[in-house]
């Protein structure tokens, strides 16, 4: 929905270089779709920090939270999305594997939090992407049955989630992943207008 991952790299970037590393385009892809506390295990053990997991992701949400407001935007096409599916009256839900914090900072920011119906963060379940914690708890929320649910992913990890959780999955790649496999996903478009386009035809899949 949102493009956050240039704000990511950004704020991931300048903790590394507090410490003198430099954040390559390969780690960081590793990263994608991952909750923040184990990206920062991830980046803490790669690039031998002095940091301990936790340390490092207060370190990044410093950067990375106070710049959501001025430079966080929303994806090309999210708005007339939203309401194509409105207008269906379907339940909408977020399950992501950003913290709470963040995701109801971001909800706030792009002046959309009353679109959805139940929100699942990264930081309420035991396990993150590519486990299907966070799309279980989402539907649990929302009252759907997960073979019921359509998922919108950007990231490989969050199609493998969604597929573990019993979910249709259409990936919409983000440019950071564009050259990635996405082979698990049901449909591949390349983006949320051309999902807007396709939705009754997505949905009748999902029926």
């Amino acid at each position: 929905m949102v493009d956050s991952e240039p704000l990511a790299k950004w704020a991931w970037s300048q903790v590394l270089a507090r410490y003198g590393r430099r954040l390559d385009e390969g780690t960081f892809r590793e990263v994608l779709g991952l909750r923040v506390i184990d990206s920062a295990a991830l980046f803490c053990e790669r690039f031998q920090l002095p940091l301990t997991p936790q340390q490092a992701m207060a370190e990044r949400d410093r950067l990375f939270l106070a710049a959501v407001p001025s430079r966080l935007r929303a994806c090309p096409g999210l708005l007339p999305l939203l309401e194509a599916l409105a207008e269906r009256g379907l339940p909408l839900g977020v399950a992501t594997s950003g913290h709470r914090r963040y995701v109801e900072l971001a909800l706030r920011t792009l002046g959309i939090a009353d679109r959805f119906q139940a929100v699942a963060t990264g930081d309420e379940v035991a396990r993150g992407k590519p486990a299907p914690d966070v799309y279980l708890l989402a539907a649990e929320r929302l009252g759907v049955p997960p073979a019921c649910c359509l998922v919108l992913e950007d990231a490989p990890l969050g199609v493998a989630a969604a597929r573990a959780a019993g979910m249709v999955c259409v990936a919409v790649p983000s440019p950071e992943a564009a050259s990635a496999d996405f082979s698990l996903a049901h449909r591949v478009l390349p983006s949320l207008e051309a999902v807007r386009r396709a939705l009754d035809e997505l949905l009748d899949v999902n029926s």
